[in-house]
């Protein structure tokens, strides 16, 4: 006998395909749930680098304006202590200092430049020296190279006396900036021990004022504070007394 089987394979069709539709719509949520993630990881990212960035630059502008509060409170400092004289007299001191180097080397060119000088007038005195010794073979040549060593050694004279009176002016200029200096420095000592005297003056004087400010606050204490104290405690202790006293009574009528 034949049996019919109603509709039995179209429902395991249909639950099939179900599963397969159950199965799809889950790998499509979760590849939405990795693209939201990988957004949120790269606002999260950039959001990083933002704040960083932000905390880097407030951390410069704070730095850069405790450096300014602190230049410009050391500055005010000085004027008032006395020491920015102190510091004028040091960029004084370097500055004479680069004078004279700079005068220096100017006396060691005018120096170079004169020993050149002479150097070159000593070799033209020997050369015409050497014609004179054989004057009486002269040629033509000879008589006109006499001339001009003549002319040459004339000029080189002036250059000599020249380069000389260069060579004192600068070696005289190191001199002054030299004496100079030592002013600046004798200076500058005197002016940095009487901001020493000043600043151990002051310091006397706050630690004078400061044993002042104990010694009052101990006598106040002593005078004022200690016999308020004792009055206080007094007027406590016998307000107390009688507050027993009054509980006595009362316990006594009560009984």
């Amino acid at each position: 006998m034949l049996r019919f089987i109603p509709r039995r394979p179209i429902r395991s069709f249909g639950r099939i395909h179900g599963r397969y539709s159950t199965s799809s719509n889950s790998q499509n949520q979760l590849e939405k749930w990795k693209q939201e993630l990988t957004t949120l990881g790269d606002r999260a990212r950039v959001w990083g680098s933002l704040t960083v960035s932000l905390l880097r630059q407030r951390a410069e502008n704070l730095s850069t304006s405790a450096q300014t509060t602190v230049h410009d409170l050391g500055g005010k400092l000085n004027k008032v202590t006395g020491y920015d004289e102190i510091d004028a007299l040091k960029k004084r001191v370097v500055q004479t200092e680069q004078r004279i180097s700079e005068q220096r080397q100017a006396a060691k060119d005018a120096k170079a430049a004169y020993e050149s000088a002479v150097a070159r007038r000593s070799a033209c005195q020997r050369e015409v020296n050497d014609l004179l010794q054989r004057k009486s073979h002269w040629t033509e040549e000879d008589v006109v190279r006499f001339t001009g060593l003549v002319r040459q050694d004339h000029l080189n004279e002036q250059t000599v006396a020249t380069n000389k009176t260069t060579l004192a002016d600068r070696e005289a200029d190191v001199e002054r900036e030299f004496n100079e200096l030592m002013r600046v420095i004798l200076n500058r000592y005197h002016e940095e021990q009487v901001w020493s005297d000043k600043i151990r003056s002051a310091s006397t004087y706050g630690s004078l004022l400061a044993i002042g400010v104990n010694i009052l606050v101990f006598i106040i204490a002593v005078v004022l504070v200690e016999p308020w104290k004792r009055k206080r405690l007094a007027q406590t202790f016998e307000k107390r007394i009688e507050e027993i006293s009054h509980e006595n009574k009362a316990m006594i009528q009560d009984a």
